[in-house]
């Protein structure tokens, strides 16, 4: 062991030398412990930025400290053990919570309950660190053999919300394993089955409401009561102003331009099996009387199954646009002497069928919901300023108000169940149909009725619209609004050692205003030692919000690039040294990023990673690095098509950066973090139930707001209690920096003082 060291006890404190020893000896001595003390916390950055966590534990087991820094290290030492412990916890609570869900899987599969015996076995999988043990255990793969062997007893009997659920859960099993083939085969026929359902969600709503309360029924669960027409978006709605043209113009812009196009085959293909699908659904007959009619029925299928066949032997030169101008004349003609589907329906389930073999993000945006489409790019709504969710009875509730919006002051609450809109029951409503009804023209007024808990009757809640500012800077605790109904934020997630805490939520217009904002209240109280940035549950955003953060941190360099079809660089974004506020600060940053953290989020975390700006802690992200161009092929259609994928910047300016995104049968995407951390599913919830239970402010009796109400959840408690190891991880790392930053101040003060 070097001497240094050897001047250390366990507990780290200073051991002094002896009292012989002159001052000069003394005072070369603390030099040497101060610089020790910046040198191990610079090896624990540097190993946390490498990904060695190995490395960062054996530094953290001996942490240095001097007079000057014991009580830092202390808290050092105290902050490690609680992780520490509540690690041993976890590990202890995921093994109990496997063994109940396996106990509870094999009840639902001796019932014979495949669907529950499933969700138990998808359960069980969650408690694992690696989901890729679950194909270790012999009891939960046979159980998912047995559930796969029932799927097409289900599909025959045309049970197709059990078939869909069925689906779902083998499709989640493989999710994030290295089985990638088996996850794609159960997503091919999952997506099949949505398609299905969404046919019948469109046309004929009626039946797909009545298999919902049957299932409901059978499940033991609370029936949904009588279907209300009124409910139901009249499906000639839907289908009103499209126009071969439309179709057209948007099949031969994807066909040239898609970024991993094939030409015309796929987009046919896609056509002419969405329409297939539409003739073997028999409950759409109640719209469509004529696919009762097995003969029809019979002829439009085998003209489709031909052209299919056709497809498929004719080399990919040979189509073209002349091509699908033929073929959607021909399919008019056949569809007239067969099953007289309206010519719009025909169309439009062409087109989506078309775009769907595509990529998940390309379609056409019909007249329909082309509104809808241009409200949600324009980055602000006129609404009233509520988060809503489907619970499990499919009824809408309210998750929360946005503080300070007109929903808040008038009075609605979480878990609200909103059961009328202007009158009109909300039974039967998708999430689109309540944001559509319950949005408007600012300065109208639209009256809910909800139910709330402990309250017998409706309660009638009458809401001026207005225009509604999404916040998606946040802090650590939210303290008090200001009188413009701005939330007043604490920064500080450990406020002795000055950690602060910024939660970006989505990329919006006024991000990074915001955050420059948030930067400038952080810095009025004195530098932070380390910054946290929580990247987490970020669905992305605007690319332009998205460099300019990026920017705060990189001075100069490549940000990210844009690259086509081809290959090629399209463009690139770099950075602008007069930007980069924070990094000229020389905060040390930790990103958090986890399975949510997309688009725009991974373009933020990767760019720091590849720059050396920041540490990342987490999961890997979700893998959304695709530019979509909008396409205007009518007056009141668009095309929204991917074009672009984004690249990272090149770690060390030789190899090529990173594509985020993930493609069909890719092992690389996203964004890897520097310090993996997994999160149970349980972990996951528990955290984001607290910090949104958290971020309310209770109103009084007097209605005025109580922010030191004691029923208030204590967000700290993601900390104490283990809810949020990522988080808890982060402060680790950066309370080591904060240690070595102290101790390199006292060095200097007790310089000057010489």
């Amino acid at each position: 062991m070097p001497a240094i060291l050897a001047a250390f006890t366990v507990t780290g404190g200073f051991v002094a030398t002896g009292a012989q020893a002159g001052s000069r000896t003394a005072d070369a001595s603390k030099g040497r412990t101060d610089r020790l003390v910046e040198r191990w916390a610079n090896e624990v950055w540097d190993a946390a930025k490498n990904g060695n966590m190995t490395l960062v534990e054996r530094h953290l087991e001996s942490i240095p400290s001097t007079p000057d820094s014991a009580k830092s290290a202390e808290r050092l030492r105290s902050a490690l053990g609680q992780l520490r412990e509540n690690r041993a916890q976890a590990n202890s609570a995921r093994t109990e919570q496997r063994e109940k869900a396996l106990e509870e899987m094999r009840e639902e599969q001796t019932a014979d309950n495949p669907a529950k015996a499933l969700r138990k076995a998808v359960e069980a999988q969650t408690f694992t660190e690696d989901f890729d043990q679950a194909f270790g255990d012999r009891e939960i793969m046979d159980l998912i053999d047995w559930a796969e062997d029932r799927v097409p007893a289900v599909e025959r009997k045309r049970d197709w919300l059990d078939a869909q659920e069925l689906l779902y859960l083998l499709r989640t099993f493989y999710e994030d394993t290295d089985r990638r083939s088996e996850f794609d085969r159960y997503n091919d026929r999952l997506e099949h089955v949505n398609r299905r359902v969404g046919l019948l969600a469109r046309y004929v709503p009626r039946r797909l409401h009545e298999m919902r309360n049957d299932r409901a029924i059978r499940m033991g669960e609370e029936p949904f009561g009588e279907f209300n027409p009124g409910t139901a978006v009249d499906w000639h709605e839907r289908l009103e102003d499209i126009e071969h043209h439309m179709l057209k113009a948007g099949l031969r812009t994807a066909a040239g331009e898609h970024i991993e196009s094939a030409g015309w085959r796929p987009l046919l293909e896609g056509g002419l099996e969405a329409l297939r699908l539409i003739a073997t659904t028999p409950a759409l007959a109640e719209t469509f009387p004529q696919l009762s009619n097995a003969a029809a029925v019979g002829e439009w299928t085998a003209h489709i199954e031909e052209k299919l066949a056709w497809l498929k032997r004719t080399p990919a030169h040979h189509l073209d646009h002349w091509t699908m101008n033929e073929l959607l004349d021909e399919l008019m003609g056949w569809n007239l002497e067969t099953v007289k589907l309206p010519m719009e329906v025909v169309l439009r389930e062409f087109g989506d069928g078309a775009l769907n073999r595509l990529d998940t993000y390309s379609e056409i945006i019909w007249p329909d919901k082309l509104r809808r489409f241009q409200q949600a790019t324009a980055g602000n709504f006129v609404g009233v300023g509520i988060l809503i969710r489907h619970n499990d009875k499919r009824e809408i509730m309210v998750v929360n108000p946005l503080e300070g919006t007109p929903a808040y002051f008038q009075g609605v609450k979480p878990n609200d169940l909103i059961t009328q809109v202007d009158g009109d029951s909300t039974v039967g409503w998708s999430l689109n149909d309540a944001v559509d009804r319950i949005t408007g023209p600012k300065g109208t007024v639209v009256n809910l009725s909800v139910t709330r808990e402990g309250v017998d009757d409706l309660v009638p809640i009458a809401i001026e619209r207005d225009v509604i500012k999404i916040r998606s800077v946040k802090g650590w605790l939210k303290k008090d609004l200001n009188d413009g109904g701005d939330p007043i934020w604490d920064w500080y997630a450990d406020p002795v050692s000055r950690i602060a805490y910024i939660r970006l939520t989505q990329f919006t217009e006024d991000s990074f205003s915001d955050l420059r904002r948030a930067w400038r209240e952080i810095r009025e109280e004195g530098r932070p030692n380390g910054l946290i940035l929580d990247l987490r549950h970020n669905p992305g955003g605007l690319l332009t919000a998205a460099v300019q953060i990026s920017n705060l941190f990189v001075p100069e360099g490549t940000i990210v690039t844009g690259e086509d079809k081809s290959g090629n660089r399209a463009w690139s974004q770099d950075a602008r040294r007069h930007y980069a506020e924070f990094a000229a600060a020389g905060v040390p940053t930790v990103v958090l990023i986890n399975r949510g953290s997309a688009s725009a989020s991974e373009i933020v975390a990767g760019c720091l990673q590849a720059h050396g700006a920041a540490v990342i802690v987490g999961e890997r992200s979700f893998g959304k690095g695709s530019v979509q161009t909008i396409h205007h092929i009518a007056r009141n259609g668009r095309l929204k098509l991917t074009t672009q994928y984004y690249r990272l910047p090149s770690p060390d300016g030789v190899t090529p950066g990173r594509l985020v995104h993930k493609r069909t049968g890719a092992d690389v995407w996203g964004v890897d973090p520097d310090v993996e951390v997994p999160m149970s599913v349980k972990q996951v919830s528990d955290a984001i139930n607290l910090r949104q239970a958290a971020e309310i402010i209770p109103l009084d009796d007097a209605g005025e707001l109580n922010p030191d109400d004691p029923e208030r959840p204590d967000v700290t408690e993601l900390l104490t209690e283990g809810i949020d190891p990522q988080l808890e991880t982060a402060l680790i790392i950066l309370n080591a920096q904060a240690l070595g930053h102290d101790e390199q101040k006292h060095a200097r003060h007790n310089r000057r003082g010489m």
